[in-house]
């Protein structure tokens, strides 16, 4: 039990001493610029600022009146960057955000077709009915992919005229390959149903130009992290160029998910949206190239890569079957040897997810690619052991100790 302020230094010292000493490539986060760090203390996080969704200048508590300004200027902010008439920022996360969107648009009894935790989905519908309340109430299905790992287009349309759905929602935690929403917004339309499209992990792809927008391909509505891809503080975000349909959402957010929505994260927000109009153009285009690299260098040493077919990835992240290599979870495995990525989340198979965004935001580029991709090479098919291996890992990402496209 901590018992002093001291034994909190302590202890966050040696977090930071071991994360440094670590290769960093788990796709889902990210390193923050000094910049953005520092708005994340400042007195907003003590403060509440709710709102009316109508009316988001009638707040239920006083004292609000420049963190109304500052949350309407943040607001159009992100208006700006993902190209949408509306946005509410008070998710406190991708996940709630992409809740609020479910429960905002579906009545009793209504299907949603998302992406499978299989699939490397975030399993957003699926989980939700593992509660009585929801499972009751909610139905769910999954979309198929290719070998690749790219959305079956023509499977879902087959999918969407036989099961009659009223929501599907693009996007997952392993996204290689842009999805198709201009190919199913026609059946929408004739169809009548909902496409949302989850972007918790692409926000930072779609807001420097490597992503297609999906309110612009058609997406009726998108949700996401402000983190991952995007190199922002945690947090979430709806947005959407249809005024009812984010109305419904706020109102599906406050009061029932959310009420204080931690306005400490909207300084850092607004803080590292500015980084990204200033820098995002080129840091999105070395991540994929970095992407790249790295899958071209694993390929080369005889691990196989998902999406080989199609370039192996658009994106901020690679798929990677170990089945060959090793039997238990991969991840923990690589961990002993300072090399962090994700394993699959389904627990059906040794897959690991490896992403870019941090070691790109760290300086480094696709020479260094080659390295990572030894050092893997190292551990699983020569099989030195995660001991050995600790301390050129250590000594190389050691010396990656900046950060670029930032303030």
């Amino acid at each position: 039990m901590l018992k002093s302020t001291r034994e909190i230094d302590n202890l966050l010292r040696k977090h930071d001493v071991y994360r440094e000493g670590c290769l960093n490539l788990i796709a889902s986060e990210n390193f923050a610029s000094p910049k953005v760090r520092s708005y994340l203390s400042g007195d907003f996080g003590n403060r509440y600022g709710c709102y009316e969704t109508i009316d988001p200048s009638e707040r239920e508590y006083t004292g609000n009146k420049y963190i109304y300004e500052f949350e309407m200027e943040t607001q159009e902010l992100v208006k700006d960057v993902f190209k949408a008439k509306y946005a509410d920022l008070r998710p406190i996360g991708g996940h709630m955000a992409g809740m609020s969107v479910v429960l905002a648009l579906l009545e009793p009894g209504d299907l949603v077709i998302e992406v499978n935790l299989a699939d490397w989905g975030h399993g957003l519908v699926g989980p939700m009915c593992q509660i009585r309340q929801f499972d009751e109430t909610i139905k769910v299905e999954y979309m198929k992919f290719t070998k690749d790992r790219e959305v079956d287009i023509e499977s879902l349309k087959k999918q969407v005229r036989e099961l009659n759905p009223k929501l599907v929602i693009f996007g997952g935690s392993g996204t290689l390959f842009q999805e198709p929403v201009r190919e199913l917004r026609p059946l929408a339309d004739e169809l009548d149903f909902y496409i949302a499209y989850d972007a918790a992990h692409v926000t930072g792809l779609i807001a420097s130009g490597q992503f297609k927008n999906p309110l612009d391909e058609g997406a009726d509505i998108m949700f996401g992290s402000t983190h991952k891809s995007f190199p922002g503080p945690q947090g979430g975000f709806v947005v959407s160029n249809n005024k009812e349909l984010i109305i419904k959402v706020g109102n599906t957010l406050s009061p029932s998910l959310v009420t204080s929505h931690h306005l400490n994260r909207l300084p850092a927000f607004a803080a590292s949206i500015l980084e990204m109009q200033a820098f995002g153009k080129e840091y999105g285009q070395q991540i994929v190239n970095n992407s790249r690299a790295l899958a071209v260098a694993l390929d080369k040493y005889g691990f196989n890569v998902m999406g080989k077919n199609k370039g192996f990835s658009d994106s901020h992240l690679i798929l990677l079957d170990l089945s060959e290599f090793i039997d238990e979870a991969p991840a923990k495995y690589l961990e002993k040897a300072g090399i962090l990525v994700s394993d699959d989340f389904s627990g059906g198979a040794p897959e690991v997810r490896i992403g870019t965004p941090e070691v790109t935001r760290r300086g480094y580029k696709e020479k260094d690619m080659e390295q990572i991709a030894l050092f893997i090479k190292r551990l699983l098919i020569d099989k030195e052991s995660p001991e050995k291996l600790l301390n050129d890992v250590g000594d190389f990402a050691r010396s990656f100790s900046g950060i670029e496209y930032s303030f």
